[in-house]
């Protein structure tokens, strides 16, 4: 299954209201999950943009890192054929430029798409996973 970045942010919150649910999921599906490689740009330009707000930047994706490891997250490897699929996921879509990577990356793999924003869901070639059936 494949994570994005709406996922690591509840993980990362202590007072997101899906923390709890996430930490679950993330127990339950732990060596099964995968990130968007994705992910890793859009959290930094949220940060960049303050609107995720780090005391430490550094410090905080030291200790992202450390966090995917431990619960056996490994990131997907970038590939030209998931902008490609991007680039017709938003023009039939209307998806916002990170959402149509993460959605390719997961038609491209052929996994699932477990996130909180439900647009997925409406993506006809994504297999969605609303977290709310997973823990």
């Amino acid at each position: 299954m494949l994570i994005e970045t709406d996922f690591l942010i509840s993980l990362v919150r202590e007072n997101d209201k899906h923390h709890d649910r996430t930490l679950r999921i993330l127990e339950k599906l732990r060596n099964s999950i995968k990130l968007s490689p994705y992910t890793l740009i859009e959290l930094d330009l949220l940060i960049l943009s303050n609107i995720f707000k780090v005391k430490d930047k550094t410090v905080f994706f030291k200790l992202l890192e450390e966090t995917l490891n431990y619960y056996t997250i490994e990131t997907v490897k970038p590939k030209f054929s998931h902008v490609a699929k991007a680039y017709k996921l938003r023009e039939k879509y209307g998806l916002s430029f990170f959402d149509s990577l993460h959605a390719a990356v997961a038609v491209v793999e052929n996994v699932p798409l477990i996130s909180y924003d439900k647009i997925y869901d409406k993506i006809e070639e994504v297999k969605y996973v609303n977290p709310s059936t997973l823990a």
